[in-house]
Formats: C-alpha cells, sequence, structure tokens
C-alpha cells in the first residue's frame, strides 16, 4: 500500500491488473520490436491541421492500422509493448513447465507448475468449489461479531480483503521507519463514489454490482433467493462504509491520511473488535506505533458490528471470499460472471483473452521478481540499462536548471527543492538483489492452494517489514512491467527493464524522438516528488514543510489553473474529468516534457545539432513533439472512458497529448501555430 505515483493506471488486463478485474490482452498478434518505433512518420495524418488537433494528427495512421480488439478496453502503445513482453513471458513460462524437473531451478519449478497449474482447466472445472469449501465452512461457524477479529486475520492473510486492510508502510513523520498501517478497505465496486452518486447510470450500475454478487453466491452454492438477499446485504453493509470512506480526491492529500496512533491506542477505540486477537491471528504486531489513515471509517466499522446481525456479516465475508478468487483458481463460471461485470459491464470488453494470457499475468503478479530475474537475462542486456541511466541523469540535470529559471519561486525554496532534487535514488531495469522464493511452495496441479500460499507469503512478506529500517532496493513493480512510478516516501524513480524498449526506447532512433518520449517519462515521474502531493514530502521522504508561505502560495495558485483546465473537459457525454484528482499527473506530464526538451536541447547544441536538418520530412523539434503524442495512441471504449474520468488520476491519452502541448509555446513555434489555434492555450498553465 505504499504510495506511488505510476505513468499509467491500466485497465483491466494489464499486468499491474487485478485478477478478478478478468481483463483482456490483445487480439491481434503483438507486433515485433523491429515494427515498434518511437517516431513513425507513417503513422501521420497530413489531412490533420497539426495546430487543431496534435493527437488526431500524429495518431490517425496508428488508429487506421489498430481498430480496438474486442477482449480490450483500451488498446495503446502501452499495450503494444505489453502484449510482446507478455509473449515473451509465455516462451518463458512454457519452457519452465515442460523441462524435466531435475533441470530447473528452484524458481523455474515455481513459476513453471503455477503456470501449468493455471492452464488446466479441465481440472480446475472437474474441482468445482471444493477447493473453496473450507474457507466457506470458516465463515459458517462465525457464532458472534467477538469472534470476527481471528476469522478476518485470516482472511487478510489469504487475501480476501474484508471491511478494512492492514499492512505495512513507511511512518509519515520519520519515513526511514516502516510501522503498522490500518486502511479502509472492503468495497466491491471501483471506488466510494460509485455508491453514492445519484446519476441514472450510477444507478444502474449499483443494481447491476447487486446482480452480480447474486450470481456469484449463487455459483458458489446458495439458493437464488437466498443470494438475492444477500447481495442486497452486501450493498447495505458496503455503502455504510463508502459513506464513511475518504473520497479518491481527498486521499490524494497525505495530511488526511496521516493519523499516528499505537496498535494498543487504537484497539482501544474499536470497541467491538479485539485488534490485539486479530492481529495474532493476522501475524501482525499487537505493539507499537500504527497509523489508522481513515479514522471515520474505523468508527463506522466499529458501529457496523455493533448493529448488524451475524448472519448478515457472514453473507458479507461470503461474497468477498468468492470474489478474492473468482480468477483462474476457480471453474471456469466463476471467472466469467466476474469478467461480465468488471470487464464488460463497467468497462465495455466484449471478449474475455485468452486463458494463456491470463495465466502469465497471474503469474507475473504472484512471482514477479521470479519471472523477471529470467526476463532481464534474455531482453535487458547491460548497455540498455546504461543507457537509461544515462537519460535520467540528463534530465536530473535539466530540472536543476529549471529550477534556477523558476520567477516564482524564493531562493531559500529553490536550494531546497535542488537538495531534494540531488537526493533522488535512480532505479533502473531491475532490483541489485531480487526477492527470496525459497519459503514459498507451489505444487503442480493446486492453483488454489497455489493462489492462497502467495498471498500467506506476501502478506507475511510485508507484515515482516513492521519496527525494521525501510529497504530503498525494493521494486513495487516487477521488471518486464511497461510503467514506471516515483515513490515519495523513498524520494526514488522507478523504471522497469520492460519500458526501455521500442515504441518508448530505442537506440536506433535520434535523440529528439527518445527524448520527446522517453524523457518525457523520466521527467514525468522526477516531477511527481514536487507535484501538489510529492512536493509536501521532504528530501528524506518525511510528511514535512520545506516551503515558505508566500511560494507555497504561488504554486497553489498556478496548480489552480491546471485544475480548472482540466475540469472543464467532458470525457464522455455528462462526465467531466476531475482536475484536482489528475492534477498530480497533469502537472508530471507537463513538467516532465518540459525537462525532457531542456535536457534534449542541451544535449544537442552541445553536439551542434543542426536543428533545421529534416528527415523523414520533419525538423529534429518536430519529430521531438510528434514522438511525444504518439506514445499516448490509444483507442478506448466509452464505458471505459467513463470508467477513467471518475476512478484515474490519469487523465485520457488525447489530453495527456494535446492540453500538455497546447501549454507549450515552443511546441507551438515549431509547426507555427498561431493565437487562437486550439493546440494554442488561451490561459497556458505553467508550474515546473
Amino acid at each position: 500500500m505504499t504510495l506511488i505515483s505510476a505513468l499509467m493506471i491500466f485497465p483491466a488486463g494489464a499486468l499491474v491488473a487485478q485478477e478478478v478485474s478478468g481483463a483482456a490482452g490483445g487480439a491481434q498478434a503483438s507486433a515485433s520490436p523491429s515494427e515498434l518505433k518511437v517516431f513513425d512518420s507513417s503513422l501521420i495524418d497530413k489531412s490533420i491541421d497539426p495546430c487543431e488537433n496534435f493527437y488526431q494528427y500524429s495518431c490517425n495512421g496508428w488508429f487506421k492500422k489498430n481498430p480496438l480488439p474486442p477482449d480490450q478496453t483500451s488498446y495503446g502503445r502501452f499495450t503494444e509493448l505489453y502484449e510482446l513482453n507478455r509473449l515473451h513471458l509465455k516462451q518463458i513460462l512454457e519452457t519452465a513447465a515442460s523441462a524435466s524437473p531435475e533441470s530447473r531451478s528452484a524458481n523455474e519449478q515455481k513459476i513453471g507448475d503455477e503456470y501449468a497449474s493455471c492452464m488446466d482447466t479441465e481440472a480446475i472445472n472437474k474441482a468445482g468449489i471444493t477447493p473453496l469449501k473450507p474457507e466457506l465452512d470458516r465463515i459458517a461457524a462465525l457464532k458472534s461479531a467477538k469472534e470476527l477479529p481471528e476469522l478476518l486475520g485470516h482472511l487478510h492473510r489469504t487475501g480476501v480483503s474484508a471491511f478494512f486492510a492492514m499492512s505495512s508502510n513507511q511512518d509519515f513523520a520519520d519515513a526511514s521507519q516502516v510501522i503498522s498501517f490500518y486502511y479502509a478497505s472492503g468495497l466491491g465496486l471501483p471506488e466510494r463514489d460509485y455508491y453514492t452518486r445519484s446519476d441514472a447510470k450510477s444507478v444502474e450500475q449499483r443494481e447491476q454490482y447487486v446482480a452480480h454478487v447474486t450470481k456469484m453466491l449463487t455459483l458458489a452454492g446458495e439458493a437464488e433467493e437466498q443470494a438475492a438477499r444477500d447481495a442486497k446485504t452486501v450493498m447495505e453493509i458496503e455503502t455504510r462504509m463508502a459513506k464513511a470512506s475518504l473520497t479518491i480526491t481527498e486521499q490524494r492529500d497525505p495530511h488526511n491520511l496521516d493519523h499516528p496512533t499505537t496498535v494498543a491506542a487504537l484497539d482501544n477505540n474499536l470497541t467491538n473488535f479485539s485488534l490485539a486477537e486479530y492481529n495474532r491471528a493476522a501475524h501482525a504486531p499487537i505493539t507499537g506505533k500504527a497509523n489508522d489513515n481513515e479514522p471515520k471509517f474505523f468508527a463506522e466499522f466499529n458501529r457496523i458490528l455493533a448493529d448488524t446481525p451475524v448472519d448478515q456479516m457472514k453473507a458479507y465475508l461470503r461474497w468477498h471470499l468468492v470474489h478474492a478468487y473468482a480468477g483462474t483458481s476457480m471453474p471456469e463460471a466463476f471467472e466469467t460472471e466476474s469478467w461480465n461485470f468488471y470487464s464488460h459491464i463497467l468497462n465495455g470488453a466484449e471478449k474475455q483473452q485468452e486463458r494463456w494470457k491470463r495465466c502469465t499475468s497471474r503469474v507475473d503478479r504472484e512471482m514477479g521478481e521470479a519471472l523477471g530475474q529470467v526476463f532481464v537475462a534474455r531482453y535487458f542486456p547491460p548497455d540498455a540499462k546504461q543507457r537509461a541511466v544515462t537519460m535520467t541523469v540528463a534530465i536530473e540535470d535539466a530540472m536543476a536548471k529549471d529550477i534556477d529559471a523558476l520567477d516564482w519561486m524564493s531562493a531559500e525554496t529553490k536550494a531546497k527543492a535542488k537538495e531534494k532534487l540531488h537526493t533522488v535514488m535512480n532505479k533502473v531495469g531491475y532490483p541489485d538483489k531480487w526477492r527470496d522464493y525459497s519459503k514459498l511452495e507451489i505444487t503442480r496441479g493446486d492453483p488454489f492452494g497455489n493462489q492462497q500460499r502467495v498471498r500467506v507469503f506476501n502478506f507475511d512478506r510485508q507484515i515482516a517489514k513492521i519496527g525494521k529500517p525501510v529497504d530503498k532496493a525494493e521494486w513495487y513493480m516487477s521488471p518486464p512491467t511497461v510503467n514506471a512510478y516515483y515513490d515519495p516516501q523513498q524520494n526514488n524513480v522507478n523504471f522497469p527493464a520492460g519500458y526501455f524498449q521500442p515504441p518508448f526506447f530505442s537506440d536506433k532512433e535520434d535523440d529528439a524522438a527518445n527524448y520527446g518520449d522517453m524523457g518525457s517519462t523520466v521527467g514525468h515521474e522526477l516531477t511527481h516528488g514536487f507535484d501538489d502531493e510529492g512536493r509536501q514530502y521532504d528530501k528524506d521522504g518525511n510528511l514535512k514543510d520545506w516551503w515558505t508561505k508566500d511560494d507555497e502560495h504561488n504554486f497553489n495558485q498556478r496548480a489552480e489553473c491546471m485544475v480548472k483546465q482540466y475540469d472543464a473537459i467532458e470525457a464522455v457525454p455528462g462526465v467531466h474529468l476531475n482536475g484536482k484528482l489528475t492534477l498530480g499527473e497533469n502537472l508530471a506530464d507537463l513538467g516532465g516534457l518540459w525537462l525532457a526538451w531542456i535536457a534534449w536541447q542541451d544535449k544537442a547544441n552541445a553536439a551542434h545539432a543542426d536543428m533545421d536538418e529534416a528527415k523523414d520530412g520533419y525538423t529534429p523539434e518536430q519529430r521531438f513533439w510528434i514522438a511525444y503524442a504518439q506514445q499516448w495512441c490509444t483507442q478506448t471504449r466509452p464505458e471505459q472512458l467513463r470508467t477513467q474520468a471518475q476512478t484515474d488520476p490519469h487523465a485520457p491519452d488525447e489530453y495527456r497529448s494535446n492540453v500538455v502541448l497546447s501549454d507549450l509555446p515552443e511546441f507551438a513555434k515549431s509547426f507555427s501555430c498561431k493565437k487562437g489555434s486550439k493546440m494554442v492555450a488561451e490561459k497556458p498553465c505553467r508550474i515546473w
């Protein structure tokens, strides 16, 4: 539950997606590395005026070549590379699954046997709900709320997200230490506002959710009438919890989450729940420092236990148990129904992805570093890592230069900003020390048991961090992931190996293209350290104010420009973007591209490059901007756009291209765009 800012939050089906989302990979064949380019002139639509819609100008050719596959909620350049990486992972897993036992390493045994178990749908269907029955029996044996702590401790260890969540995280006040954290959790809809919005579509989605819960409980053995009653109970309990939860926008301010306490004090507050008994069952500390992320939520949880009949609690727990395992470990009817609601109804997917894709993504989620270690050895040579590090350092130098040039920030705050910048830790490619999976047991033919043991292994690994110094070398994305992130409490940027490939980075293309694309991503992650959330942490990752009041006012004034700019965008009819929710990502998009521009210009000037020399009909400056825009070429379903607008801190890709570029006069100059053009903002926004 680390607070990280990622470049993308993928819709259902990405390597980082939850299994219950049931999302899908591309139906078409994945492109080969040689076919993917950072700058691709064949994708440009010259019938479009670049000063009116640069996104369409840069991407219309890609849209024509890449119709949205039926098993995707969205499909773009990130998906292209993701699917290519997933093919590589499939080959690794099939080799590990079919190799003789004596020829495999310990990790190859684990990933190979887990993949083979996941692919054996005949055995999974034949087993039915038998693997789930011991857990259903545990819930059935619950006699009163007093017995809930022990049961919930067990369920949380095994990956069932009911009522609340408990894990480890860095202390807001002392980021060098890891303490117990207690979080609001236990909702089946994507986020709390799904329970509270009153528009017709939201009402319909809640009705569809109740129907989905009914169907899932029926598959788990309940009579249909009982399942329908239980589904209504689930909605009632979850609605109470949702109303007591922070909104996703409120969660972006770390001060709303910083509520230091102790485990004992929180235990005393929960008069209807023994936190000590829960922690013993969860193998978690029963004493020590803690953080209560949402006190209002836990107060409501305490009241729910006092006034909710035990049979209704059991109905809620049964649903979340079934929900937690309704993926590739259960009969296909469960997975299909889960896909139908989360991917089809909510996000518009028309077809479920192939089984091998779902199983490949499962192994990557479960044992990402065991699988990633093989991936790195095959597909990420040492020189690729060095090129990535060199670019990262160049972008950091550009940021130092940019900070010096700011006219709205005082010398005092500039000095603190540069001190934080120079403390940033760069993590590129993969961990220096691979995760140890030796204590994890994976048995071929036991997909449900494997998944349960993986979840216990990962839960216990997180809990074991409590009371110890933070490990800044740890990664929160697997090496094959096509994404990147900044961690404000560790003050580090992280770029997985899977990302440093075409169409985002290539040693066969010029600096203009690479800096416009991957350079803007490096700048994006660095800027997160200074966005509306990241700026509240100091160089050591502590939640500590290091700004003068005047500089804070100047920052907020400029940030409000971007809030209004994105609030005005209607993503789908009747649904506008939330400028406050997307503010951090919008700041990082704009700031990151500007830093890449500075770094590339400095490098080009040092090399005395001819900035007027056209290649493929475009000057280096034009290639820079086109490469930036082409990374966002994406086809997205209206249902997915609605979900994204309501839940995702990232703006849809079209606006990550056009709105960002319209704020930069340097872009307008490169394409001779005049004032009044759609690609020239009337009131451009700018912070970094």
